[in-house]
């Protein structure tokens, strides 16, 4: 779909891209105060749909923004911008600003120019083609990774698990990442600990163990996330979160990283150090491969129950 065709959920009501406008004076653009979420579409289908308002939900509370929307009136949005949008898969990002002020300290609905948050949802189609494309490229050849030098942002200063606008430290790390001409980078935290990528969760492999940070340690708590773990447990996998260093990273038999954009990939080399053998293994690949298949599943699991409803209203 060309970006002229793309329909836009914004305040209530479908728009184009040139139509889908907001003030400059909403606090996301002026502050990066909003909270927002990254869907995937598989199958005409949202996935995980459920655990991604329940942490948008956190987050706007964190935030004290209003959610207008109860949950079947989301996934009434949801399942309406894939329809105006034709997607057989894609990526949906809800966004969430707290209102359109200026002041950056005094943001008491009272004060704003419009207390009502500007509540967004952008369709961006072609999933499938992406991942078929760079990303199984990359499962055959892996990611090169570097460690970068800022360590994210603690959740002492900044909740980690909200998914919150303000994405500058990520913005640094991609340009450290780009500068450094490798494609990933893995952030440690002020202690030398493992905690995240710039967007996406970090997994290691030994003797078969799958071992990833502790959500209470300055990590966005990812959906894919979740589903790689659940996975691992059912395919018998001794599963650790659990703090470990970039040494101990670089020195397992594999590492790979998952996201809602990136899926489930491997990661060969860290900081010029070969991870392994220095090729996909096979534990990487596997988590590839079922991710892909559980999300098919599971699409097909959401028109079953959707038409149920649909037959019993």
């Amino acid at each position: 779909m060309t970006a002229s065709k793309t329909k836009i959920y914004l305040n209530g009501r479908f728009v184009s891209e040139g139509e889908a406008t907001v003030s400059v004076f909403d606090r996301c653009f002026l502050y990066g105060d909003g909270i927002f979420e990254g869907v995937a579409v598989w199958d005409r289908a949202p996935f995980r749909l459920q655990p991604h308002l329940d942490r948008m939900k956190d987050g706007l509370d964190y935030l004290r923004i209003p959610n207008l929307h109860t949950d079947e009136e989301w996934t009434s949005i949801i399942e309406r911008t894939i329809e105006e949008n034709d997607m057989d898969d894609g990526y949906l990002r809800l966004q969430i600003s707290r209102g359109e002020g200026m002041s950056s300290i005094k943001w008491e609905p009272r004060l704003l120019r419009k207390p009502e948050p500007n509540v967004t949802v952008i369709p961006i189609p072609g999933f499938k083609d992406y991942y078929k494309g760079l990303i199984a490229e990359k499962m055959e050849t892996g990611l090169r990774a570097m460690i970068l030098s800022r360590p994210r942002v603690p959740s002492a200063a900044l909740p980690s698990g909200t998914k919150h606008c303000n994405y500058l430290n990520s913005v640094l790390g991609a340009i450290e990442v780009t500068s450094a001409q490798t494609d990933i980078g893995i952030a440690v935290d002020r202690d030398g600990f493992v905690t995240e990528g710039i967007a996406y969760n970090v997994f290691a492999v030994r003797g078969g163990k799958i071992i990833t940070s502790p959500l209470n340690r300055d990590i966005l708590p990812g959906i894919t996330r979740s589903v790689v773990l659940e996975i691992a447990r059912a395919e018998g996998h001794e599963v650790h979160e659990t703090l470990f260093d970039a040494f101990e990273l670089g020195s397992a038999d594999e590492v790979f990283i998952c996201s809602t954009l990136e899926l489930a990939v491997p990661v060969i080399e860290i900081a010029g150090r070969k991870v392994g053998e220095g090729r996909p293994g096979p534990v990487s690949r596997k988590f590839g491969r079922l991710l892909t298949e559980t999300m098919a599943r599971e699409a097909a699991a959401w028109h079953a129950a959707r038409k149920l409803e649909r037959k019993s209203a």
